[in-house]
């Protein structure tokens, strides 16, 4: 059995449930100016269009919303792990409290999941046990048996700590 259909079913087995949130930022809003920026004055003057996002986008039908299985540990439980305390300062700089590290399939239930060039305005999340993160770090591990691609291995940092 190949490595990545034995890690599929170790999740599917012993993984947490987590909510995986993209935006797709294909919409822009009648609100942004030329120079790409939002303008609050448009939507005090447009009261009943939608809001946009913090980057000045609408929602989109492309968005994806999916409910994934993956891995998720406060980084400091990872010291007992292959992750050395420097590797992970160097991929993930500052560690604060409340930082995860997070183990996700390439794919789950049809859904490929991507977090290159993830927001920085908290349009983007994972939802763990209630609590949103951001991706900080993202790599791609290989796969041992030759694959391109087998899991993703995510820094994620707490965007809020109240409870959804």
């Amino acid at each position: 059995m190949p490595t990545t259909s034995q890690f599929q079913a170790i999740l599917e087995q012993g993984g947490s449930p987590v909510i995986f949130h993209r935006t797709v930022e294909d919409n822009p809003c009648p609100c942004r100016t030329p120079e790409g920026y939002r303008d609050p004055i448009w939507h005090i003057q447009h009261p009943n269009n939608v809001m946009c996002n913090e980057a000045g986008f609408l929602p989109s039908s492309s968005d994806i919303h999916a409910s994934i299985k993956g891995f998720v540990q406060p980084i400091q439980s990872t010291r007992a792990t292959r992750l050395r305390t420097e590797m992970l300062l160097e991929d993930i700089g500052e560690i604060e409290t409340g930082d995860h590290l997070g183990i996700f399939p390439q794919s789950w239930a049809g859904v490929t999941l991507n977090f290159y060039d993830w927001g920085v305005s908290a349009e983007d999340w994972i939802e763990f046990q209630d609590r949103r993160y951001t991706v900080i770090h993202a790599n791609v591990i290989s796969d041992p048996d030759g694959g391109n691609f087998h899991h993703w291995e995510v820094g994620l940092r707490l965007i809020s700590k109240e409870p959804l």
